[in-house]
């Protein structure tokens, strides 16, 4: 039975369709660096809080928390050249994070953690949008990062106790005490805020202020059982204590 010139012409436009759908396939991936974004289902508690960890000089991992109808954080400034790992976890309904100008557009479901990729090679305003119709005030949920050949380091704005976090970096709080649970040389910080804490004489205290004050300021009283008294005097200015006390308040979540 022979083909028609018809037949060879729709089979011939298949064929043409296919191979074009798989070049374009082919130069999205290797051309412009579009990959689809990963969703990883939880074995655990999502995280709850938003944060940035710097990795190396200029890699950074951002903790994104949608809610209705914000982003957590923000605003991130980052230097250019900079490659953010980046987390999306929601509070509340479905979010989209899409961040203009990037190959990142990522679906935000309840139960999972999205993830994406970007790396800056030019300085700008990128735009964090969310896609996902979510409620009577979706239009106005962004947020933005900014990048600049100006900034050294990131900064943050509109992350709980984001600068708290910074000071206990800065203060060499961080080197012995983990806000993860890890066990480190001091007791973590996590979910350590309003809780009993054993001390090593017998007795018990509440972690609050006036405990937190008290110990960084006599660092050699109300020493926590099970770990070794070497924590040195750490001075901090009531601003200081204060952000950091925020900081340590959030991570009970």
């Amino acid at each position: 039975m022979s083909i028609n010139v018809f037949e060879k012409r729709a089979m011939m436009g298949a064929v043409g369709a296919v191979v074009v759908s798989l070049g374009l396939i082919a130069y999205a991936t290797w051309g412009l660096g579009i990959n689809l974004p990963t969703c990883i289902p939880l074995g655990s508690k999502p995280f709850e809080q938003a944060s940035v960890t710097k990795q190396d000089a200029k890699t950074y991992e951002v903790h994104y928390v949608a809610r209705m109808w914000a982003f957590e954080p923000s605003v991130l400034h980052v230097p250019t050249g900079s490659t953010l790992n980046i987390y999306a976890v929601t509070k509340d309904v479905t979010h989209g994070l899409e961040i203009a100008g990037t190959n990142v557009n990522l679906m935000v479901v309840p139960g999972a953690v999205a993830n994406g990729t970007v790396h800056f090679s030019k300085p700008g305003i990128y735009t964090i949008l969310c896609h996902e119709y979510c409620g009577r005030g979706h239009q106005n949920m962004n947020a933005r990062i900014e990048v600049s050949d100006s900034i050294t380091d990131y900064s943050v704005e509109g992350l709980p106790g984001s600068e708290g976090q910074k000071l206990m970096d800065a203060k060499g709080c961080l080197a012995c005490h983990s806000v993860d649970g890890t066990p480190g040389v001091g007791p973590t910080f996590k979910g350590v805020w309003g809780s009993t804490v054993p001390l090593a004489d017998g007795t018990t205290r509440n972690f609050d202020a006036a405990f937190f004050v008290q110990k960084v300021q006599h660092p050699d009283t109300m020493n926590v059982k099970d770990f070794a008294p070497v924590m040195p005097t750490i001075p901090l200015t009531d601003d200081e204590t204060a952000q950091i006390e925020a900081y340590l308040e959030g991570l009970q979540k």
